[in-house]
């Protein structure tokens, strides 16, 4: 993308690329990216465990003036099962970003639209 274009920069990464790396190198990985200003857009999602890490890194990094923090959105799935009798929620997909620029989230059972703000954020333009 040309330098002079104003745009965000989003990461798409599969789930058979983070299952090569270790809870703790998928959040560091996680954080790096967001504070850059990027979207992160994760097929499946964290466990509970590395989703907490990565709050407590977030919440460790904060800087008021350049690095907010993070906003995490999850986006599921049914998995229907035996029969068609119950219902199982599996992750699809996992957006993570900057909370000063993920605005507007509408999320539904099977639907997530968010806006993302690049005016004053302060996040970087790609």
């Amino acid at each position: 993308m040309d330098s002079n274009t104003d745009g965000l920069k989003m990461d798409f990464l599969s789930s058979t690329a983070l299952n090569s790396h270790t809870s703790m190198e998928k959040v560091s990985m996680i954080v790096d990216r967001v504070k850059n200003g990027d979207l992160v857009v994760i097929e499946g999602g964290l466990s509970p465990e590395e989703e907490a890490e990565l709050i407590e890194t977030t919440m460790r990094e904060i800087d008021v003036e350049n690095f907010m923090g993070i906003d995490i959105y999850t986006l599921e799935k049914d998995k229907t099962a035996f029969f068609g009798l119950s219902k199982k929620k599996t992750v699809g997909i996992t957006i993570i970003g900057p909370a000063n620029v993920m605005k507007a989230v509408k999320k539904k059972s099977n639907f997530l639209s968010m806006i993302a703000n690049l005016g004053d954020s302060g996040a970087s333009m790609h």
